[in-house]
């Protein structure tokens, strides 16, 4: 990866192509052209202008898709991918930080271009990267993390992830959590002020959105529960100051549920929307402990759910109302989350869970929907909705290309349903991004797979992959913690789905 071709003008002739319609998803034989980075036609019969400049191929045995929209991961996690267990989210994030923290802006490059290796070559082509850099957020390391997408020629919103409370202030802990155990020791350095972090994110995006057609610099809060007030004001200014997207985790776990009703009086979203931070604009990526009324508010607002299914089944978080959410109305796009716990960046894969995961008493989710939410609805909620997302002239020629010569599709009796519940990336033949090639199955240009991993293994190496115990204890209170709460929630009556 990647191999950048120059070949701008493409024609594909009889090539099969999966486009979206008011009733699902077809499968026709087209004659696709592309030119200039856009879809210049696609037309069931081959164009009778012939252009010298054009590469024709024959599509006979080839299908061509919507490239695939992963709106929901985490670039830093990319060479953490195996080092945490079995285990819930406050416990997983303690072990996984360790192995991230204080990584050079080359660490930081690598691995970013892991992840973007896996997702080209399982058919993503535009990403949402919720950049979380450690310890502090730092202009060197958001600077790798673009530099890294510029060169792996995908489309990309960087959301760097701004927090301003210590980790003791983000959790619902009592004192009993902390019986034998010396609280103020526990205690971690402060984050940078939030006007600082806000001002490294505003030089940031200065000096990278728009880069290429292909950077959006969004704003990313890590959550309502670890931030202050002021800076998720000031992260929803700055989103709607330059329009750009405003990406938060949000009701990951019972614990965060809980912590919202101890902090604000109320439920998580209702305190977000008094903020302003509910608009158009705003990603509430995981909402699975919803309140009663919260679907209908997100709807109202216009803001949309990312959607994790594998990383919040990988650490039992709990499961994403997703029947509610539709049936509300509310806009949804898919993530695969980290490679930290997920622990892929396949949104092959993540798309046949979001399918799969909520089908019961007769009720099916639809692979239509799946495909939807994992291209058109992705790029629309990204505010790329009129430059990717669908085949169709004029959009911007962002293209998964599959053999049919594969066993997911043979034999070819449902193209759609075939690619959401039997492919896994086995079948890709090549990706494009603005017409040029980003992936092929053989050709991984320059910056080969061979030496990327073999400079991530050193990286590993060097910097041991085992979670330090820096804070011996932590793990205690946290785990006493989460029996609490976990308790209290099953002994309350929550919303149906988790």
């Amino acid at each position: 990866m990647m191999t950048g071709s120059g070949v701008t003008a493409r024609r594909y002739d009889n090539i099969l192509c999966l486009t979206e319609t008011a009733s699902g998803w077809t499968a026709k034989r087209q004659s696709l052209r592309i030119r200039d980075g856009r879809i210049a036609g696609c037309t069931s019969s081959p164009p009778t202008d012939l252009q010298p400049d054009e590469l024709r191929i024959d599509g006979t045995q080839l299908m061509a898709m919507p490239g695939l929209v992963n709106a929901h991961t985490h670039s830093p996690d990319n060479l953490s991918r195996g080092c945490a267990g079995d285990l819930p989210l406050e416990l997983w994030s303690l072990a996984s930080s360790a192995p991230r923290t204080g990584r050079s802006p080359r660490d930081i490059h690598v691995s970013t271009m892991l992840g973007a290796l896996e997702m080209a070559s399982t058919g993503t082509t535009c990403v949402v990267d919720h950049v979380r850099i450690s310890p502090d957020i730092s202009a060197e390391g958001l600077d790798a993390v673009a530099q890294a997408w510029l060169d792996s020629g995908l489309r990309v919103v960087i959301a760097p992830v701004v927090s301003d409370l210590a980790p003791l202030d983000t959790m619902p802990f009592v004192d009993a959590d902390f019986t034998g155990l010396d609280r103020a020791a526990l205690t971690s350095a402060p984050p940078l002020p939030w006007h600082d972090q806000m001002e490294i994110v505003a030089a940031f995006h200065d000096r990278w959105h728009g880069a290429e057609g292909r950077i959006t610099v969004g704003i990313g809060p890590s959550g309502p529960q670890r931030c202050s007030d002021i800076l998720l004001r000031a992260a929803a200014t700055f989103s709607a100051d330059h329009n750009v997207p405003f990406h938060c985790h949000v009701l990951e776990t019972s614990a965060q549920r809980q912590m919202g009703w101890e902090r604000y009086g109320k439920g998580m979203l209702a305190h977000l929307d008094d903020l302003g931070c509910l608009t158009a604009r705003t990603h509430l990526v995981h909402s699975i402990w919803l309140e009663p009324g919260d679907a209908e508010l997100i709807a109202a607002r216009g803001a949309a759910v990312i959607h994790n299914p594998v990383s919040n089944a990988r650490l039992g978080s709990g499961t994403c109302p997703l029947p509610a959410l539709l049936d509300a109305g509310v806009r949804v796009a898919l993530g695969t989350d980290s490679a930290c716990c997920n622990d892929s960046n396949n949104m092959l894969e993540t798309m046949k869970w979001a399918a799969l995961r909520h089908n019961k008493h007769g009720r099916f989710t639809g692979i239509d929907r799946a495909l939807s939410a994992a291209t058109s609805k992705g790029a629309e909620i990204l505010g790329l909705g009129g430059v990717c997302g669908r085949i169709a002239p004029g959009m911007a020629a962002d293209i998964a290309v599959f053999s049919l010569n594969a066993p997911a599709f043979v034999p070819l009796n449902n193209a759609p349903r075939q690619l959401v519940l039997a492919e896994s990336g086995a079948a890709l033949d090549h990706v494009l991004v603005a017409g040029r090639v980003v992936w092929s199955s053989g050709d991984h240009g320059a910056d080969a797979p061979r030496a990327l991993w073999a400079e991530a293994r050193e990286i590993a190496t060097a910097y041991g992959q085992t979670p330090a115990a820096a804070k011996p204890g932590l793990d205690l209170a946290i785990s006493r913690m989460l029996t609490r709460v976990t308790e209290n929630s099953a002994n309350k009556e929550g919303t149906p789905c988790h």
